[in-house]
């Protein structure tokens, strides 16, 4: 029997939860491991890490043993979490809880099969980094940083050839436990010994300084905004390169940083302010949704989209079976990253140069969205990202994409010491200058499709006039037109019935106002179809809507009126019908005794109207 008050302990749980959201893409593991707050986070991670690594294996296990198919209660992301640690990592497993004691009883039957599997998937090399720190200059002067760590006992090393890649390279390999170094590219940019910690230290904590890899750093320095322009970051969260651009500007200038996702937002905001930059807008919004009208000043676009992430090292893998899934991915993310540069190069009329950059290693998130939109587009050229680097790089684009790979830029984990990374640079053409890259005939077919997309609007608009089933992207333009249409409804219907009080002889209520519609309906009708009464403004309406004096309208002899009175000074009609017997004494009491009911009504009626206004208004 199994002990069910005994739990799973924490480091497990959170290993498997964390491992969980990684997988359905809620965050990295570096993130979702930091939320986390574990006390032991190194554990907690490399667990995570570890998990990912055996993914094909613990597969291939839970197949062969029909685990999760006999234990349908078990965790099925805790269960490779603690295979994973029983097998690979400490060898053991406090046996107390319930899905513990459940895979240790199959530790023999997983053992027995695990050496017929071959290690058959690829990893992203795995490459010993050192730690990269970025000086927030908006706080402190690299100077200033560099002192402080050599007070600390820190040795600064000195590169002696500033034009030698490879001579870096190797002084970067061999820092001493205890030595730092300056990039020779980004001249902010310092390096340590791999798996130095700074999330102790002081300078991380007040953010003089930033751990952000060079690779990531790259983008914005070869982007190399001046102080005083305008810059937007179509993809900022969570905000790295949206400070570098703040202290490359010198705070000046303005960055419109935009992010769609509201924890990735609300992610920005915070870095932005922990970096004390104070020339930045975040923008909870579709950066595909503005433009140059919204932003007409953008002088410079930083275009970092969302991608496989293939390059980064210490992600999450790498199986096989997790490459395949990584494979049907890239034709969704690709035309994302299509969609998106393009935009940017056409969108901002004012703009005048454009990087575009991603954290993957495959040709399709790079190369080939670069060689689409160079060769349809006029306005911009592609420029070498070489010339940004001191031309002292040595890894470029794929050569099966002739000079385009040529002008592109890797950065490769196991020969730049750092993440995979791309960067292409765009340039709008000027004066007699043009893209070299144009294809004349894919332009050609571009503006026919575009064309096609108007033919296809008119038609959409056609549709609606024809009172034809709104297409699906119509429906909800429909249905606001709906709502719009019954708010006004409501609308006329309240003032009608604020109007009514006015004329109603009892009580100013609906149901009152029906009965004396009713009572004047009944009146009406046991009148004759020639009887023309006499009395003011109001029943005078009446008699203009008899069928006699339409007609009178419609020939244009309009009957005009003699205005008689009575001994008592009553008004009388010359034009009263003889034949109808009616004794004018009695019409005029009654039209007396009306107007000063009516009176009456109309002062009860004007305080009622006065509340229900004041309801509505409510």
């Amino acid at each position: 029997m199994f002990d069910n008050s005994l739990r799973v302990p924490r480091l497990y749980k959170l290993a498997s939860k964390v491992a969980k959201e990684v997988s359905e893409g809620r965050g990295s593991i570096k993130q979702l491991v930091y939320q986390c707050k574990h006390p032991n986070i190194k554990a907690l991670y490399a667990l995570v890490v570890h998990t990912f690594k055996k993914s094909d294996d613990i597969e291939k296990l839970f197949a062969k043993s029909k685990l999760l198919v006999k234990e349908p209660k078990l965790n099925p992301w805790l269960a490779k979490v603690l295979v994973t640690e029983l097998l690979w990592g400490k060898m053991r497993l406090p046996d107390k809880s319930k899905p513990i004691k459940t895979i240790l009883a199959y530790k023999q039957i997983f053992k027995a099969h695990l050496s017929d599997f071959a290690d058959d998937f690829e990893e992203v090399v795995q490459v010993e980094k050192p730690r990269y720190v970025r000086v927030n200059t908006l706080k402190s002067s690299v100077n200033e940083v560099i002192d402080g760590f050599r007070n600390e006992g820190w040795v600064f090393k000195r590169h002696a050839d500033s034009n030698d890649y490879m001579s870096f390279l190797e002084n970067v390999t061999n820092l001493g436990p205890q030595e730092f170094m300056l990039d020779m590219h980004i001249p902010y940019l310092l390096i340590f010994p791999p798996k130095t910690t700074f999330y102790k230290h002081q300078a991380y904590k007040n953010g003089t300084i930033i751990l952000q890899d060079k690779a990531s750093c790259l983008p914005v320095h070869i982007l190399n905004p001046e102080p005083g322009t305008t810059v937007l970051d179509m993809c900022a969260a969570p905000g790295m390169k949206t400070t570098q651009c703040a202290s490359l500007m010198e705070d000046t200038g303005k960055i419109y940083a935009v992010e769609i996702g509201r924890k990735r937002y609300e992610t920005l905001k915070k870095i932005i302010e922990s970096s004390g930059a104070t020339n930045v807008e975040a923008i909870n919004a579709d950066v595909l949704k503005i433009s140059g009208r919204d932003y007409p000043e953008v002088e410079y676009i930083l275009v970092d989209p969302s991608c496989s992430g293939s390059g980064i090292t210490d992600r999450v893998e790498i199986g096989q079976q997790r490459q395949d899934q990584t494979k049907d991915r890239l034709e969704k993310l690709a035309s994302f990253q299509l969609k998106i540069l393009w935009y940017a190069l056409t969108r901002f009329p004012n703009a005048k140069k454009v990087v575009y950059s991603t954290c993957s290693v495959y040709p399709e998130e790079n190369e080939d969205v670069v060689r689409q939109v160079v060769e349809t587009c006029m306005n911009y050229k592609l420029v070498s990202a070489n010339r940004f680097v001191k031309n002292q790089w040595t890894n470029f684009g794929s050569a099966e994409f002739g000079d385009i790979g040529n002008y592109c830029l890797y950065a490769r984990p196991d020969i730049d010491l750092t993440s995979g990374f791309f960067v292409a640079v765009f340039e709008r053409v000027r004066g007699g200058d043009k893209n070299p890259f144009l294809n004349e005939t894919l332009l050609t077919q571009r503006i026919e499709g575009w064309r096609n997309n108007e033919l296809a609007g008119k038609a959409t608009k056609k549709r609606r006039n024809e009172n034809v089933d709104p297409a699906p992207e119509e429906t909800e333009n429909v249905y606001e037109e709906i709502k719009r249409e019954e708010v006004s409804e409501k609308k006329i219907k309240k003032e009608d019935e604020v109007s009514d009080t006015n004329v109603v002889s009892e009580g100013t209520t609906e149901n009152a106002s029906k009965k004396k519609k009713k009572k004047k309906k009944k009146k009406k009708s046991e009148r004759s179809d020639d009887q023309i009464m006499y009395d003011d403004n109001k029943l005078q309406d009446q008699i203009n809507n008899t069928e006699e004096t339409n007609e009178q309208k419609k020939s244009g002899n309009v009957v005009k009126k003699t205005k008689k009175k009575h001994a008592d000074g009553s008004p009388k009609n010359e034009f009263i019908n003889t034949d109808i017997v009616k004794n004018e004494d009695d019409n005029h009491k009654r039209k007396t005794k009306k107007k000063e009911k009516k009176d009456v009504v109309t002062e009860s009626g004007n305080e009622k109207q006065k509340k229900k206004k004041k309801k509505i208004n409510a």
